[in-house]
């Protein structure tokens, strides 16, 4: 027995790097999910046989460490946390777009200390390192492909199987650090040949991320390693020199590529100009408002925060109007500190930053409090202190997610396995063998069964349901699909029923799609989305998502009242504003939306989506003249001429005149698109400025060779006086 749960145990553990690689494509988030309940069923599965390996074999039994003991209470502090947290589901379960929340942080922890229990030896360490970067490598493969494959139209930020180049940046950051570690542990010149050129593959697809953040805590982490070494790497003189020489490198590096980014070869390459063009003051200014809100939640609620998870309902609260044109509903704060601080307040920071503490105490303070500490090498610190400063300094603007949190385990591992000492009470137990075969094997069987049927299976159903309904034949397909991904009642029932509710709203003017089926996706709509405002009354994208599905079905009084509650949840929040003035403007209160939109532009002159609703709603109010006086500058004419809703409100108020220039700026703007230039003939007709129309025409044919024919009839028709299009 126990060699197979050894199979099981060591299998586990060197299948995770692999999952990297892993993408679920018949999952909704299929970069996200797929990863995520493999890691969970994985990480249970080798915990559960480790449990029971770990009662008859005293080696593997877990020990102690200020490491594991600091991620305890991390743990435990965030249980109450979300507890108590603001939408307890929501903090310990997450959502499929994420898949963080407290479960995700406990499969972490049951690895890390699996990982640390059973991987002793040198030896074992480094099977397992070659394995993940073997597993890098075939990632990096990928992304070197993807890189090749970008032209001059793409976007090229390399995501290789991660699905998000911010999440790939971080992964190569680890292994940049753990081919640092397997080069200083390897005495082969052949292997660390081959460290060394991984190291650099994935330094440059780090850059080709266009992702600032790591690069930066790249930087950062290589100097702390190089700056160890070169102060206490006496007894490595080659390596002493070898590091001071890279840090003479890097120096002269930056200088050099500071001195020259505004070059072509710089400029022309976008990951490189992301990094040469970065304007701290700028580039964080939205980082910084979004810290700010934050920080006005943690005032709020500063011992255990608002739960994992929960940031939607700070970020809606404190909301600023600066944030007009950035996604609306930020579910992360973009800086690991203050999300711990949001999630669990200063006792959930304390808790995390402990962690970081017990590997610089057992980095840096023990080696210096006692000189005989042989439990790392000058070189092993350097590079176990880099990667963590490096970590540190990406966590400042990013988030963490699957793959970072595991290969963060493995390095929290790592200097576990070498620092835990023997706990007496656990080593000395002893379990009787007819009590383990009777009762605690067929005990932790059920209960692994158990957990991940009743834990995860409704999960990944749902998440098949949602993909096998955008993929049905029929809507009564898709609908049946929706109705089993409702009916998981999974932990990511929002997600679910919003897709269930964008279909339903796709569907009501569909003339292909039936009345019963309409009727049906509706219904099921209404109803799903009153059970989520119960679970979660206080979600302002809730109430304005129930609001968007009641205008959709054109029942606006309801409508109204979701987005006036949505409102109330998010008083500065002009998307919200604006929605409640489109619901006005519906109903006919044209006043009442013209004051709503005035609020929304007032709250951020900048904002020229509320600008031109604002002047459009003026227009229906007979107020032209202040209407007109927002078209105060080139680019909002240019705004204004390319908006229909616009033009259609300048058009009832009879202000043909603005119209004619509103549709002159539209032809300059799009001289090949021939509806603006008919458009602005015919308006030039009804003035009965015939050559002026005429000409209009001509135009349209010059620059639409393929509508000339067309446009000459036309024209000779307004010549001859008869209606533009009679016979054409």
């Amino acid at each position: 027995m126990n060699d197979f749960l050894k199979v099981v145990v060591y299998g586990g553990l060197f299948l995770v790097p692999f999952l990297t690689m892993y993408v679920a494509n018949d999952y909704f988030f299929p970069f996200i999910t797929g990863k995520n309940f493999a890691f969970r069923i994985v990480v249970e599965l080798l915990f559960v046989a480790w449990f029971l390996l770990a009662l008859s074999e005293v080696k593997y039994r877990p020990k102690f460490s200020w490491i594991l003991s600091s991620f305890s209470v991390l743990l435990v502090v965030m249980f109450f946390a979300n507890l108590f947290g603001e939408s307890p589901r929501s903090g310990f379960w997450s959502n499929f777009e994420r898949m963080d929340g407290y479960v995700t942080l406990v499969h972490v922890f049951l690895y890390t200390t699996v990982l640390g229990s059973v991987l002793i030896t040198r030896k074992y360490w480094v099977y397992f390192l070659n394995t993940t970067l073997f597993a890098a490598f075939i990632v990096s493969l990928n992304g070197l492909s993807e890189f090749a494959s970008f032209d001059e139209l793409s976007t090229p930020r390399v995501e290789s199987f991660l699905g998000n180049s911010t999440y790939l940046a971080v992964y190569l950051l680890f292994h940049t650090f753990i081919s640092f570690w397997m080069y200083v542990e390897s005495k082969v010149t052949w292997q660390r040949v081959v460290y060394g050129l991984l190291a650099i593959t994935f330094i440059f697809l780090i850059v080709q991320t266009g992702t600032r953040g790591t690069v930066i805590g790249l930087g950062v982490g290589v100097s702390v390693m190089v700056a160890y070494i070169a102060l206490f790497g006496a007894q490595y003189q080659e390596y002493r020199r070898y590091a001071i020489g890279a840090f003479v490198l890097l120096l002269l590096g930056v200088g050099v590529f500071a001195a020259n980014k505004d070059s072509d070869f710089i400029q022309d390459n976008s990951n490189l100009a992301r990094i040469a063009n970065l304007d701290l003051g700028k580039d964080l200014k939205v980082r910084t408002v979004i810290w700010g809100m934050a920080w006005e939640g943690v005032k709020e609620r500063p011992l255990l925060g608002w739960g994992q998870s929960n940031f939607n309902y700070v970020f809606n609260s404190k909301y600023e109007p600066f944030l007009y044109n950035q996604e609306q509903w930020f579910d992360r704060v973009h800086n690991v500190f203050f999300d711990w601080l949001v999630a669990g307040g200063f006792l959930g920071l304390f808790a995390y930053l402990s962690i970081f503490l017990s590997c610089v105490y057992y980095l840096l303070i023990r080696p210096l409090r006692k000189k005989d500490d042989k439990t790392f090498t000058v070189l092993e610190r350097a590079v176990l202190l880099g990667i963590l400063a490096g970590y540190f300094t990406h966590n400042l603007v990013v988030f963490d997610n699957i793959v970072s949190y595991i290969f963060f385990a493995v390095i929290l591992a790592l200097i576990h396995s070498r620092v835990g000492t023997v706990i007496p009470k656990i080593e000395n137990f002893k379990m009787d063998k007819q009590l383990f075969s009777q009762f605690a094997l067929p005990v932790a069987g059920a209960l692994l069964v158990t957990v991940i049927y009743t834990m995860h299976v409704p999960g990944m159903k749902a998440a098949t349901d949602i993909i096998d309904g955008y993929r049905a034949a029929t809507p009564s397909e898709r609908y049946e699909a929706f109705e089993r991904a409702i009916d998981r009642d999974s932990f990511a029932q929002q997600e679910v029923t919003e897709q269930l509710a964008q279909q339903a709203m796709s569907m009501v003017g569909n003339a292909q799609v039936s009345d019963d089926i309409k009727q049906k996706f509706i219904t099921k709509s209404e109803l799903e989305l009153n059970r989520l405002v119960e679970e979660k009354p206080g979600d302002a994208r809730v109430h304005v998502f129930f609001g968007s599905f009641y205008r959709a079905i054109n029942d606006l009084d309801s409508a109204a009242e979701q987005m006036a509650i949505a409102r109330e949840l998010s008083p500065r929040k002009q998307s919200i504003i604006s929605q409640q003035g489109i619901v006005a403007y519906s109903q006919g209160q044209h006043e009442i939306a013209r004051d709503l939109f005035k609020e929304a532009f007032l709250l951020d002159e900048r904002n020229s989506e509320a600008r031109q609703f604002y002047a459009a709603m003026l227009f229906y109010t007979g107020e032209t003249e202040q209407a007109k006086e927002l078209a105060d500058s080139e680019e909002s004419i240019n705004q204004f001429a390319n908006n229909d809703f616009l033009l259609g409100a300048i058009n009832a108020a009879g202000e043909i005149d603005f119209l004619i220039e509103m549709y002159k700026a539209r032809t300059i703007q799009k001289p090949e698109v021939e509806q603006g230039w008919v458009s602005l003939s015919f308006l030039y007709y009804k003035q009965g400025e015939i050559d002026k129309a005429v000409a209009a025409l001509e135009r349209a044919g010059e620059e639409k060779p393929s509508f000339a024919e067309k446009a000459s009839c036309f024209a000779e028709n307004i010549k001859t006086g008869k209606e533009p299009q009679e016979g054409c």
